[in-house]
């Protein structure tokens, strides 16, 4: 049987209002008296009361429910970062529905407009990573913005808009993973990049970049390969290119963990070791990372941290809107060594 406030008023003796204000939690409820107050929540405990969230959704006008929309499931990383959104939102007795856009935007738009039909309390979205074929139109999540829907952007984020992000400082994480390959020797430095349209894959470019000019090394647009598609192969293709090259590098820069492991398996491939030949650094610390038989040196990204802020955002925007600020951050990663770079001796840092 379904409890109801009636149910709970007409065992205490007292008017549904007042059940409703106690068990609500309503300014009002300050003026009944504790002993009444008291009586109430001890039959709605024995009467075991669940309140209807249908009907609790209709009146406040909210479903206490955020949309999560990720670009893909990419293991650990996206796990990472979805158990910081969890502990968050589950502290503020929140609920979660996520959806995968399998890095495709027109899904992702799909996404979009269901989640507001559901009529989530606010989104936080992961931007699609376009292919070089197709240019993603952004103007669903400009909508929600404009709609006033509470909207956050993690790890990837649209430039010049007010609309709040939590990304990892991909720049500063870039120009230390480049620096600690100058500083171990290396000045033939590639960098195997992704989607150039991705925020996240710019600000790193122009890390790798800035650390070579502030080493006084000049910038060889030839060591820069961009990996148009995400498909798997397409980095073990592009390092047995650069490993072809007369003038060959000595290292390379990966734009994530996966891209670092596919270069790892190409330089292996082709009768050079990693890291006597050839120097690797990845970006992400995916568990993978650590397993291969070189464990990769990493810019461990700070997922989780980046999955509860992005959410603590988001309910304060929910809760607090004529008062919550627009928040833009970029959380520095931290250098992770480990023997793909070797002489790590040399680095008073290493851990």
């Amino acid at each position: 049987m379904n409890v109801t406030m009636r149910d709970i008023a007409q065992k205490a003796g007292v008017s549904r209002a007042t059940v409703s204000y106690i068990l609500n939690n309503k300014p009002i409820s300050s003026r009944i008296p504790d002993e009444t107050r008291e009586n109430i929540l001890r039959i709605s405990k024995e009467l075991n009361y669940r309140p209807n969230q249908i009907a609790i959704s209709l009146t406040q006008n909210k479903t206490r429910t955020i949309g999560v929309v990720f670009a893909n499931a990419l293991g650990t990383f996206m796990n990472e970062i979805i158990d910081g959104i969890d502990r968050v939102v589950h502290r503020h007795d929140y609920n979660l529905f996520l959806c995968i856009s399998d890095d495709d935007w027109q899904k992702e738009a799909r996404y979009v407009r269901m989640l507001r039909e559901r009529r989530v309390d606010g989104m936080i979205v992961f931007l699609v990573s376009c292919r070089k074929d197709e240019k993603a139109n952004h103007s669903h999540l400009l909508k929600v913005k404009k709609d006033g829907i509470p909207l956050v952007f993690i790890d990837r984020y649209l430039p010049d808009t007010d609309i709040d992000y939590v990304v990892t400082d991909d720049f500063a994480g870039s120009y230390e993973a480049v620096s600690h390959l100058i500083k171990l020797g290396h000045r033939k430095i590639g960098h195997i990049t992704g989607p150039i349209d991705c925020t996240s894959v710019q600000n790193r470019l122009a890390g790798y970049k800035k650390a070579l000019i502030d080493a006084d090394i000049e910038i060889e647009e030839r060591y820069i390969r961009t990996r148009d598609s995400i498909e798997d192969g397409v980095a073990y293709e592009i390092t047995k290119d650069l490993l072809l090259m007369d003038d060959r590098i000595t290292a390379i820069f990966a734009v994530n963990d996966g891209v670092a492991i596919e270069a790892f398996q190409a330089i292996k491939e082709s009768g050079l070791s990693v890291p006597e030949d050839i120097a690797l650094v990845g970006f992400g610390n995916s568990i993978e990372s650590a397993l291969i038989e070189v464990p990769l040196t990493v810019i461990a990204q700070p997922k989780s941290e980046i999955g509860g802020k992005a959410a603590e955002i988001l309910i304060e925007k929910i809760e607090q809107p004529e008062t919550a600020k627009i928040q833009q951050i970029a959380i520095k990663p931290n250098l992770k060594i480990r023997a793909s770079c070797g002489r790590e001796k040399l680095i008073t840092t290493a851990t």
